[in-house]
């Protein structure tokens, strides 16, 4: 029930469900979202109507850094670079901490398959 006073949580479509060809339910999106009495999601001709997001806490959080649900979805080869810049800024992190006499341990790759080789030879037995 809708009454003034009442919060009310609706959404827009992109179509008409009950007019719809049954091949094309599947596409249907909302298009604006309320709930709480909040626009909680806006595309399309409502696009620009949502609060903005609170600022990532804590600060450090890898959310920060590559983003999660509230950024667009990337695609697999955007996805594929970032997991790829992640390993190589971890084999800098490590040279660099080895260049300046930190811990002297194996690289990160080479720990990896030191763990991998362990684990193979525990199999064996």
């Amino acid at each position: 029930m809708l009454a003034e006073g009442y919060l009310g949580d609706l959404a827009v479509l992109s179509d008409d469900y009950l007019t719809v060809p049954a091949e094309d339910i599947s596409r249907i999106e909302s298009v604006l979202t309320i709930t709480g009495g909040k626009i909680v999601h806006a595309a399309a001709e409502y696009e620009g109507l949502t609060a903005p997001l609170p600022p990532i806490e804590p600060a450090w959080s890898p959310v920060a850094h590559y983003g999660a649900y509230q950024q667009a979805a990337s695609s697999g080869a955007a996805q594929a670079r970032a997991v790829a810049e992640a390993a190589r800024e971890s084999l800098e992190q490590h040279r660099w901490q080895v260049a300046r006499g930190g811990p002297d341990s194996p690289a990160p790759r080479d720990r990896d398959d030191a763990c991998r080789a362990g684990m193979a030879e525990r199999d064996r037995q």
